[in-house]
């Protein structure tokens, strides 16, 4: 789904339409929900079950690989990481996806969530009982700024409670962290692939194949961006790239 800012215009009366109240003296920005083009991606529902199995659920298990290869060198390298943030990011990317070819829930929150309630509660209902802030700390932290955020009640910064993403299987999960001393929430972002992939083999396939219609093939195909006239400098490489094209007889 892409939201558009866009305008709308008021009555006679200087009212807007419908049944909507504005306050006075107020600024608004206004926004509108609509579809994104879909580049054609997949043949059938088989193709996009495999596509969900191998492509995005088999990039986590490949990172998955490389933290357990790492956590087995002999001496430790000092200049790699743990994979533990990049790794809950790639499980949200996933998650949010999911919940995207799910195509329940009105945003892509509430699709992740919706995703959430059908398949990954059966896993561990801890997905569902912190739903909100688990998605808003790790998802809208790390994605966009490479740390899971803290969470504090309004008008009480100090009091803060921490978020934190390790990267053993056998290590916290939805539970608080030893040695912290604060309270604290943390995930084993492995833990959360495995339960991801349990979540795809237990019901998400199924639902896939023999639940879902071809709408589904639309929602998880690539999304198409559409280039404004006005935008001079990505019609310019738009454009440049297209002259690269053997076929393009530049």
């Amino acid at each position: 789904m892409l939201r558009r800012q866009t305008t709308f215009t008021t009555d006679s009366e200087g009212r807007p339409a419908g049944d909507v109240v504005l306050s006075p003296a107020t600024e608004y920005v206004v926004f509108r929900d609509e579809d994104v083009p879909g580049v054609p991606t997949f043949h059938d529902r088989s193709h996009l079950a495999d596509w969900l199995n191998y492509a995005v659920l088999g990039d986590l298990r490949t990172l998955v690989h490389g933290i357990e290869v790492r956590q087995t060198m002999t001496p430790i390298i000092p200049n790699l990481g743990g994979g533990n943030f990049l790794l809950a990011a790639g499980c949200c990317m996933a998650l949010e996806y999911f919940g995207q070819v799910y195509g329940a829930g009105g945003d892509s929150t509430g699709r992740a969530r919706a995703y959430t309630d059908r398949f990954l509660k059966e896993i561990d209902p801890r997905y569902s009982e912190y739903f909100w802030l688990f998605w808003s700390t790790f998802r809208h932290g790390i994605v966009h700024g490479s740390w899971p955020q803290g969470a504090c009640l309004s008008g009480a910064p100090q009091d803060w409670v921490a978020f934190g993403a390790g990267n053993l299987a056998d290590g916290e999960h939805f539970a608080p962290a030893t040695g912290l001393r604060r309270p604290n929430l943390v995930i084993s972002s492995v833990r959360f692939v495995a339960d991801l992939d349990a979540s795809f083999a237990t019901g998400f396939r199924r639902w896939v194949l023999e639940e879902s219609d071809d709408a589904v093939l639309g929602r998880a195909s690539a999304r198409l961006l559409t280039i404004a006239p006005g935008n001079r400098e990505a019609v310019g490489q738009f454009e440049r790239i297209k002259s690269m094209w053997p076929g393009s007889g530049a």
